[in-house]
């Protein structure tokens, strides 16, 4: 657990550049974030998505990623957890055209590079065991 060190922050970076953006769900399992009762631990869920050509996998993906960083952002006190805790923003987001979509991709972004942010803050180290 020593790698949620303040002086550890560049290997979350690193880890976010060269892992596409997926590092958050390693952090999120350090941040103890994943809850045993949550629609993503029933296999029967991915079955059913995956056997649907495809397309419902990815997107069952998509918000299992979003999911995850929001819960990630969370636990570091990322600022604006009004916003994005809310689903009824991401949905909206998803709903309106054009501009809808462009904060959507902004709100994706802000949410995988601010807990790199609060952790070079120091955020991280209140979870070390």
């Amino acid at each position: 657990m020593k790698i949620l060190k303040k002086e550890n922050w560049w290997i979350w970076l690193l880890l976010f550049i060269f892992g596409n953006g997926t590092s958050n769900i390693l952090l999120g399992a350090l941040l103890d974030v994943y809850n045993k009762d949550a629609w993503y631990t029933k296999w029967q869920y991915w079955l059913l998505g995956f056997s649907c050509f495809f397309f419902p996998f990815f997107i069952m993906l998509t918000i299992f990623y979003i999911q995850i960083n929001c819960q990630v952002c969370a636990k570091l006190k990322v600022p604006g957890k009004e916003v994005y805790l809310s689903p009824y923003i991401w949905l909206l987001l998803l709903i309106i055209p054009v501009i809808g979509w462009i904060f959507l991709v902004i709100m994706i972004i802000y949410t995988s590079i601010w807990p790199i942010v609060m952790l070079y803050r120091g955020q991280g180290e209140r979870y070390i065991k």
